[in-house]
């Protein structure tokens, strides 16, 4: 079938099994799928283009889908609501020609996502509503709200406040139109580690270990911790539950090392890992955590799950026996590696559920590149070593500062890895994102290249005077600026076409983010040469350019605050806001500072001149904390 043929499918109650009733009248929600009045008949009022009329067969014993379609018709047979749902864009994407049956298997019995609700960016029910639709079509059939200290709890007013807490009944809706969906809501929260929005209030100082833990051993803590479990015990279906507990390298450090004295980090953790597992079987959960303290405490290293470490045998029998570890890695491109450390928790007596990532970090818009290397090396090997449960988590580090929807290309990219023989047909991919996702995969790869050079987030909150990142980055000399700058005039160019598009990530929004980096760098990398070389000239032009790029942070910030308000609560928007206020005003003074240069007013101007001491970059060079001050008071 063409690749630009429209296709609409007709269903009617009477061959179609009950449990498909739900999701098909929610994805028409959106899409053209349409409820026939009589069997057989396609909908009169459907778009032109192809009219399939499909029905439907639920095989509970088959693995994936087949779709058998002649002329006019369709049978799909499917053993599970989440591969009917892939199927239907199967459908939609043309992928089935006439005569011809399609089948398409899983290589995974779980295929989820964990969407970043606790880094500032509190996604709304809503939004996450077209997100489910869409991971229903993908083949996805579990999707886990990440959310820390996001959520309401009685009696804890501390606790999601100012943050756009979620309730109980927001979190039971959106279980209602998943579970239609076929895909399973999983609580992920934090147990232990990650609070410090929660613990930063004075109410809450007295099950504060440091300012990221709670405080093991104290009464008050398991209070808590009893609360967050019978939350979502009560919200979602689900029996299963996402403790978190990573991270959490300091823990004993603080006042329970006050009250205790040194105790091994590793005892204090399974202590209170039995503790919350005592809680999640009274409200009847089984509860998995992040793996990396076990293996990461049990050495000296300081490496995430570093080969040489292992997991003392009192240790290994102290865990819980009702308990999941999940092995999350990210950044490795080499398949072995994944191999290993999958190796090292069935040592351990534990088969993990594997967290990949789909790359919606450090940035403002969706890495392809490193989720092509990274989450398909780690595909590749789970694939191999039979693993079964693989998760694909999308963080918000730093302010939740990226256009969530720009994930979208990178989801349909890894489910693609994730069916059939694990081979990307790159016409099949582009025309299943095309049906789902209403947008041209190529044109988000394009945008996806403002990632290639430096890093955007490090390029937006880089200070123009002090420019921590973009000095370092320019250890060598501008070139590499200036190369970045021609590199985003490319990818500007390339989006210019495309601005109106908005439907899989605002591609408007791409191209200011690609417009600043080009601007920014652009004016670093003549600032720094001209200041080095006295050249009051080229000075006077980097000041006559301030104001457009002052105007450019200014269009991006009011992109923002459009994308923020449509698609999360609004809480944490004043974080952005605060950041890109402040670079316009750092900008603008630039201009002053170097207009007095200019005229004589001063000598030499401090900010500039402190790079002949060399560039160098902090510890957390990424975030914005890092790079936008050299104070530590921000």
């Amino acid at each position: 079938m063409p690749a630009n043929v429209d296709v609409s499918l007709t269903w009617h109650a009477a061959e179609t099994p009950p449990d498909l009733h739900a999701l098909l009248r929610t994805l028409a929600e959106e899409y053209p799928i349409a409820e026939s009045a009589s069997p057989g008949a396609a909908d009169a009022a459907a778009p032109c283009g192809v009219r399939i009329t499909v029905a439907f067969r639920h095989e509970p014993g088959l693995a994936g889908f087949a779709i058998e379609r002649r002329g006019g018709t369709a049978t799909v047979r499917y053993g599970r609501l989440s591969q009917a749902g892939r199927a239907l864009s199967s459908l939609l994407a043309g992928l089935v020609a006439d005569g011809a049956t399609v089948t398409d298997t899983p290589a995974f019995s779980t295929l989820g996502i964990v969407l970043d609700c606790g880094h500032n960016a509190m996604v709304t029910p809503e939004h996450f509503r077209k997100w489910l639709r869409r991971l229903n079509l993908l083949g996805y059939d579990m999707a886990m709200v990440y959310t820390e200290a996001g959520y309401t709890l009685p009696g804890e007013p501390c606790f999601g406040y100012m943050r756009g807490a979620y309730t109980v009944e927001e979190m039971r809706a959106l279980d209602d139109y998943a579970a239609a969906l076929g895909i399973e809501m999983v609580g992920s929260i934090q147990a232990l580690g990650h609070l410090e929005q929660a613990l930063k209030w004075s109410p809450n100082a007295g099950i504060r270990d440091t300012e990221h833990t709670l405080l093991v051993g104290e009464p008050k803590t398991y209070e808590l911790v009893e609360k967050m479990v019978a939350f979502w015990a009560t919200a979602f279906r689900s029996r299963r539950f996402h403790l978190g507990m990573d991270e959490t390298y300091d823990l004993g450090r603080g006042k329970y090392l006050d009250r205790n004295g040194y105790r091994r980090g590793l005892d204090i953790y399974t202590e209170h890992l039995r503790r919350v597992a005592e809680i999640c079987a009274r409200h009847g959960v089984r509860p998995m955590i992040w793996s990396d303290v076990l293996f990461r405490l049990a050495g000296t290293s300081g490496v995430h799950y570093d080969k040489a470490n292992r997991i003392p045998d009192e240790v290994r029998n102290a865990l819980p026996k009702d308990l999941d570890l999940v092995y999350w890695d990210y950044y490795n491109d080499s398949p072995a590696h994944y191999k290993d450390r999958v190796q090292q928790h069935r040592d351990l007596g534990s088969e993990p559920v594997m967290a990949s990532g789909v790359w919606s970090w450090p940035t403002p818009w969706h890495d392809w590149r490193r989720t092509e290397r990274c989450g398909g090396a780690c595909i590749e090997a789970c694939r191999e070593v039979g693993l079964k449960e693989m998760l694909f988590t999308l963080w918000s580090d730093d302010g939740g500062y990226w256009e969530i929807d720009s994930a979208f290309a990178g989801l349909a990219y890894v489910a693609e890895r994730c069916f059939g023989d694990g081979s990307v047909n790159e016409e099949v991919l582009a025309r299943r994102f095309r049906a789902v996702c209403g947008s041209d995969l190529a044109v988000h790869r394009a945008a996806s290249r403002l990632n290639d050079r430096l890093q955007p987030g490090c390029v937006l909150w880089d200070d123009p005077m002090l420019a921590i990142y973009l000095r370092h980055a320019a250890k060598a000399g501008t070139q590499v600026l200036r190369d970045a700058e021609a590199h985003c005039r490319e990818v500007v160019r390339a989006l210019e076409p495309h601005r109106t598009d908005t439907i899989a990530g605002d591609l408007n929004h791409a191209w200011l983010v690609a417009s600043v980096m080009a601007a920014k760098t652009g004016l670093a990398a003549r600032l720094f040469d001209a200041y080095a070389a006295g050249d009051k000239a080229a000075l006077a032009a980097v000041r006559n350019d301030v104001p457009a790029l002052v105007g450019l942070i200014e269009q991006l910030a009011r992109s923002f605050r459009t994308l923020w308000l449509a698609r999360c609560k609004p809480f944490g928007l004043e974080v952005l806001q605060i950041r890109f206020a402040g670079q316009a005003a750092r900008y603008r003074e630039l201009a002053d500072r170097l207009g007095e240069y200019l005229d004589g007013h001063v000598a030499t101007i401090p900010e500039l001149d402190e790079a002949r001491k060399g560039a160098y970059l902090p510890a957390r060079s990424g975030s914005y904390l890092g790079l936008a001050s050299g104070s530590r008071v921000f």
